[in-house]
């Protein structure tokens, strides 16, 4: 918190650019192997503030449960829960990612692609949950 004020909702946005942008470069690396490791670096990049953001995320529920009555236990855990899984799957896209940097062929570049659009689906889903929480009546 900065003046009472969570900073969950500031640090939110760089996981969510990076983590989609780190899917889409995955997508040109098919066509240029060359933006493979850019793919790569984005998506460590998005992990790290994926794991900053989601920690900042403790504060922020306090911030809810004290000032937005709408908002239920049950959201806030279901936002968390999606949020987790988001970052589990850009983890496992990463590992991906990485075993296929230097391999032959397209296997793991593919398999890394599909996991990261799982990963973006939950992350968009987790978004949506926490802009319900702040934004629904």
């Amino acid at each position: 918190m900065l003046g009472g004020v969570p900073l969950h909702p500031l640090l939110v946005h760089a996981p969510i650019g990076l983590l989609l942008f780190g899917t889409l470069l995955i997508l040109i690396s098919f066509k240029w192997t060359s933006f493979r490791l850019f793919a790569l670096i984005t998506l460590v990049a998005g992990l790290f503030s994926g794991a900053v953001a989601f920690l900042s995320g403790d504060s922020a529920e306090e911030y809810a449960e004290a000032n937005l009555p709408s908002v239920t236990e049950t959201m806030i855990e279901n936002h968390e829960h999606f949020a987790l899984y988001s970052l589990i799957a850009f983890g496992i896209t990463v590992v991906l990612l990485a075993i296929g940097y230097r391999a032959k062929g397209k296997l793991w570049i593919t398999l890394s692609f599909v996991v990261a659009l799982v990963g973006a689906g939950l992350l968009a889903y987790a978004g949506h949950l926490g802009g319900q929480m702040v934004y629904a009546k």
